[in-house]
Order: C-alpha cells, then sequence, then structure tokens
C-alpha cells in the first residue's frame, strides 16, 4: 500500500511487532504499521509513493513463528505476531545481500553513491564486510549517452524502481525489463541508449535508483548528502510550483531533487532538476551605466531615478517569475512615475477570471468552482480534454498527470494546430480550425448574449460532440499557454459549465498572483523602459525586447548578461532564484514559499530595496515641488 492509501485506512487492528502492541488501521500493511509505530523493517525495493512489489525479500518478516511474508506486501489482521529481528531472517538477508554483491560490480570506494547508498547501508547493518560468493557479474559498458543522466548498470540490483517510478509516476514508460535470471537487465525502450530514447530527462528514476546504477552526472561526486545543507523552496519555471529540496556543499549548489512526500511525488521537469544550476550564463554582479563602466550602486539609483523623473513616458515590464512581493514593490515604485505596467500573462490571468465569474453563475455554479484544485487533480479524471498540447514542453509534470490519467483509462482529446505531442496516448486527435475544434461556437453566443439563450442554442450537438466529458464523473479542460484569445477562453470555460467539467490553466506566466498589477496598454514610443527581467532567458526576453527597441532609453534589472543588457543604459543587479525570498502563486491558487538557498553574491541584497529606493526618492522629489 502506497502512503497515498495509508491516510485511507480505518484504525482497529491490534498486533505485536517485536513484542510490541501495535495499533494499526484496517488496509495498512506490516511496513506501515510498522513504521508507524517507530519499528523499523530492512527494505531495497520500496519507494514512496510507488507501488510495492516485495522483490528484493529484505522486508521478510516472521509471521506467528509459522511463515514469512514480505510486510511491504502483506496487510496487517488483528492478533499477528511478527518478528522482524529473528537470526534466520538475518541469515537470510545476509544470503541475498552477498548474492546481490556477487552478481554486479559493488565496488564502493569508486561508486558516486559511496555514503548515501542503500545497498551499501543495508550491508552494514547486516554486519557484512566481505562477499564469499564468487563474483560472476558481467561487464556492462556504462552508458553516457544521455545529457545529464548515467546508467552504470553494473551497480543495478534490479529492484524495479526506476521502472516503476517511470510508469507510475511519470507515466512515460520509457524504462523496463528486458530477458529474465541472470540475464535480466534494465533497458530504455526497446534496448537503445539513454541518450536516444524516449526519456523527457525528468532525473526522477536516477532520484528513485538506491544505489549507484542510475546517477545525474551535474551531481556526480560532488559530496555525500550527511555534507550537504538542505533547503526547501519552489521551482519558478512554469506555473506549476514543484516543490524543490536544494543541496549546497561549501557555498554551491550540487543537487536538486524534488519532494518525495509532496504533491508531486518527487518528479520534476528537466530545467527544474537539471537547468537551474546548470545556468552558465555571465551573472550581472555591479551596477553599470553606459559610457561609464561599472559605478556605485547609489550613482546607478540617482541616474535612473533622474532618467524616471525626467520622461513624459515610461513603460515598465517585470518578469513573471518574480515573486509576488517584488512584484507589488515593483508597481509600486513605477506607478510613482506614472509608468504604464506590463507583467506577462497578466492580462490572461484577469480575463479568465472575468470570463469565470461571468459564465458560472449561467450554469448555477461558483467561479471557483469552474477551476480544478490543481493538476494533481486530473489523476481522478474519467475524461481531459487538452487545448494545445505544448504542454508536454512547458508544463512537463502537468503534462504527466495527463499521461497517468489517460493510462489508468481516462479519455485524452486532444486539440492543436501543430502535432498532437501526447501521440498514441490520445484518444481523439483534433486540428485546431476544423469544425470539431470549433464545438464551443455555441457556448460563446450562450455566454456573448445572455442566459436566455441557452434554450435556443444548439448545446446538445455541442455536448455530443464530446460524450466523454458529459459522461465522465470527473473530466478536466486542460488549457495549455498558446490559449490566449478572449473567446477561446469563453468557449473553454462555458464548456466546462455545460459539461460540469472543471479548468486546469497552464499559461505562459509563471507566478499566477492577481491583482490587477501589470495589464496597462503600453506607449507606442516611451522616453524611458524599466525592464525588471530577472533570470529570464532566450524566448522570455522576447518581449522586453520589442519594449527596448521603441525605448529612447533603456534600463535593464537582470541576473544574468544577455543581449537586453547589452543595449542597456543603465543595468542594474537583481537576485538570481537561489537568492530570493517571499511568495507565488501557482496555477491553482495556491501560494508557495520561495527560501533563500544561498546568500546574495552581487552588488545588491534585495531587489526589493532597489525598487524601494526608487518609489522614496520619486515620492520625496514630489513633495519638494
Amino acid at each position: 500500500m502506497s502512503k497515498a492509501t495509508q491516510s485511507e485506512a480505518e484504525p482497529g487492528v491490534a498486533l505485536e511487532i517485536n513484542g510490541q502492541e501495535v495499533q494499526a488501521r484496517e488496509g495498512q500493511t506490516i511496513l506501515e504499521a510498522a513504521r508507524d509505530a517507530g519499528i523499523e523493517i530492512p527494505t531495497l525495493c520500496e519507494h514512496e509513493p510507488l507501488t510495492n512489489v516485495g522483490g528484493c525479500r529484505m522486508c521478510l518478516v516472521e509471521i506467528d513463528g509459522k511463515r514469512t511474508e514480505t510486510a511491504c506486501t502483506t496487510t496487517v489482521q488483528d492478533g499477528m505476531e511478527i518478528e522482524v529481528d529473528t537470526d534466520d531472517l538475518w541469515d537470510h538477508r545476509r544470503t541475498i545481500l552477498e548474492l546481490m554483491f556477487s552478481e554486479q560490480n559493488h565496488y564502493c570506494m569508486y561508486c558516486e553513491m559511496e555514503g548515501d547508498c542503500e545497498l551499501e547501508d543495508l550491508f552494514n547493518e547486516a554486519g557484512l564486510d566481505a562477499c564469499d560468493y564468487p563474483l560472476e557479474y558481467n561487464d556492462v559498458e556504462v552508458d553516457t549517452s544521455h545529457e545529464h543522466i548515467t546508467l552504470d548498470l553494473d551497480r543495478c540490483v534490479l529492484c524495479g524502481r526506476c521502472v516503476r517510478t517511470c510508469d507510475e509516476i511519470v507515466g512515460n514508460d520509457t524504462l523496463t525489463f528486458k530477458d529474465r535470471g541472470l540475464e535480466t537487465e534494465i533497458v530504455a525502450d526497446d534496448g537503445v541508449a539513454l541518450g536516444d530514447s524516449s526519456c523527457i530527462s525528468c532525473g526522477a528514476c536516477a532520484q528513485a535508483c538506491p544505489t549507484g546504477a542510475i546517477y545525474t552526472s551535474q551531481s556526480a561526486y560532488r559530496g555525500r548528502e550527511e555534507d550537504c545543507d538542505v533547503v526547501t523552496t519552489t521551482c519558478t519555471e512554469c506555473s506549476l510550483g514543484c516543490e524543490l529540496e536544494v543541496y549546497t556543499n561549501s557555498g554551491r549548489i550540487v543537487k536538486i531533487e524534488g519532494v518525495e512526500d509532496g504533491p508531486d511525488g518527487g518528479q520534476l521537469c528537466e530545467m527544474g532538476r537539471f537547468g537551474l544550476f546548470g545556468d552558465r550564463r555571465e551573472r550581472v554582479d555591479t551596477t553599470s551605466i553606459r559610457g561609464e563602466g561599472t559605478v556605485e550602486v547609489k550613482d546607478a539609483l540617482d541616474r535612473t531615478r533622474e532618467l524616471l523623473a525626467g520622461a513624459e513616458t515610461v513603460d515598465a515590464v517585470a518578469s513573471d517569475r518574480l515573486p509576488t512581493e517584488v512584484v507589488e514593490a515593483f508597481a509600486d515604485s513605477m506607478d510613482a512615475y506614472d509608468a504604464a505596467v506590463e507583467i506577462p500573462g497578466a492580462q490572461r490571468a484577469a480575463d479568465e477570471r472575468r470570463i469565470a465569474e461571468r459564465v458560472a453563475p449561467m450554469f448555477n455554479k461558483h467561479a471557483g468552482n469552474l477551476r480544478a484544485r490543481g493538476p494533481e487533480a486530473v489523476l481522478e479524471a474519467e475524461a481531459v480534454a487538452v487545448f494545445d498540447t505544448s504542454i508536454v514542453d512547458t508544463h512537463p509534470v502537468a503534462a504527466s498527470y495527463v499521461r497517468r490519467a489517460a493510462k489508468d483509462g481516462a479519455t485524452l482529446i486532444s486539440v492543436d494546430s501543430d502535432e498532437d505531442r501526447f501521440g498514441a496516448k490520445s484518444d481523439a486527435s483534433i486540428e485546431s480550425g476544423t469544425g470539431l475544434s470549433r464545438l464551443t461556437e455555441d457556448a460563446f453566443e450562450v455566454v456573448d448574449e445572455d442566459a436566455s439563450a441557452l434554450a435556443d442554442s444548439d448545446t446538445e450537438t455541442l455536448i455530443n460532440a464530446v460524450p466523454a466529458l458529459e459522461d465522465g464523473a470527473e473530466s478536466f479542460i486542460v488549457l495549455g499557454p498558446e490559449v490566449e484569445e478572449e473567446d477561446t477562453l469563453i468557449n473553454a470555460y462555458a464548456l466546462a459549465g455545460m459539461t460540469d467539467s472543471r479548468v486546469l490553466s497552464l499559461p505562459d506566466r509563471v507566478n499566477a498572483f492577481e491583482n490587477g498589477v501589470g495589464t496597462d496598454d503600453l506607449h507606442e514610443d516611451p522616453d524611458v523602459a524599466y525592464l525588471f527581467a530577472g533570470d529570464d532567458r532566450d524566448d522570455d526576453l522576447d518581449r522586453m525586447l520589442e519594449v527596448a527597441r521603441k525605448a529612447d532609453t533603456v534600463i535593464v534589472q537582470a541576473t544574468r548578461e544577455s543581449i537586453l543588457t547589452k543595449a542597456a543604459d543603465v543595468v542594474v543587479p537583481a537576485l538570481d532564484w537561489f537568492e530570493r525570498t517571499g511568495t507565488i502563486t501557482d496555477a491553482s491558487g495556491t501560494d508557495r514559499e520561495l527560501a533563500r538557498v544561498l546568500k546574495p553574491r552581487v552588488a545588491v541584497d534585495s531587489d526589493r530595496e532597489v525598487l524601494a529606493t526608487l518609489a522614496d526618492t520619486a515620492e520625496r522629489a514630489e513633495v519638494e515641488q
């Protein structure tokens, strides 16, 4: 039983474990009951939140002195008497451990996982310091074809945790078992190199692996976990806000992992696990002014104030990755200069809120009831319609929930103008622009006119076109980042109301914080553009570059060097993701904490202080006038 089902178990089972009276819940496994009672049972293939299979046999326990069973798969029964640490059980475990060592290459001192290896820990717990069996392992070539993940299957104990993780958590089915007996091995797809496979580079398999068989190349040999400091924070690469466990050693980030007891089961995407601390762009660490080079922070802020105060028109654009508190400070400081403020994605957020409040009463619903409570809710779906399958790239963890729902039997309908990124997992792929993809036109008419038009509209045709949404006990409409037109949003929310579905909106915007900030219309040719780029990169900078090209003077507050900083008249450093504090709001409307991982290493200690200084200076100047 997984942790998810453990919480559903009912109290009322009395048993003994190692002579200790234990009160368990109906439906719990022996392993879960023992852990709740603070009793340790050795495990290797068991891993939260995966299905238990009892394959490693480490958790064998003696029941009523008559039989042995695996604790991870055996349900508790009233009156059981269980022994965990008998001599016979430990002899059995030692035999299995020695066979594991003899069949694979487990020279600990050369392994990346030395000191963090669960197999090594079990070997030590069993009191073993040598293997009495002859070494029979094959010399398997290390697979280094993948950019981030290394497969060293000479160290694999065939626990299956990576296979189950790829299947049950990621829903991608890249890893599987091949052959039987001593020839059994883990392979990607049909036996291709991992770098050539369907792997989506989430790294969940490496986090699940108990030995050094699968590890991440960036983190290899950079320190044992016990020597690292660990800070839990929130990823700001998309609107899901996945939790990160960030490991640091000697003032540097050495590893990022997902929080395994969190809602995402430890899953992260490629950017969250590897890209965040693999950023090799040059850091902006000092303030500078064009023509003068590096200057003191005070001088740069004084020049910034002069430029803003002397401008007739100011456009201000800020990154959507910034903490809510920084966004508010940005809006306040720019308001002091009567600037037009834009935050990418703010207009869609405002439109969706307004549309939901407009549509919901027509179907006797509250606006909040049209929205999904979070991406994990999709796992309960019997039908899912995805408008814009680019979420496979932009929101990979959300895409994993959709894949898992489809694997569990949910009907998956994909609507896209381009390739259906869910491929064979879709039950129906509809090309945008076809008649069927416009099936929500009636919904638009209903909302555009008034509630009375509902009776006259051809809603039966609409609903019958997607019977899966109507028939599903739980159905969801997922809106990807490219769904921006107001009429399409109205259609989607009205369709949700008609079919009693919920909308999971996954915009391009990261921080879904809503207070009306960032929806101003910018000027055609502003005198000054203040662009708070933060750690934005690549396409995220396109909008700011467009604004910069129209402005006479450009001020940039940024974390990393880019074409934007090179075009700026004044450059001010900004904190990186691991230096920030505050909160962001995820796609479900939940506030997530941003915790500081490392102290700032640039000329400013706080983005908010920089913005507050600009606001205070402007207010003082206004008073003096």
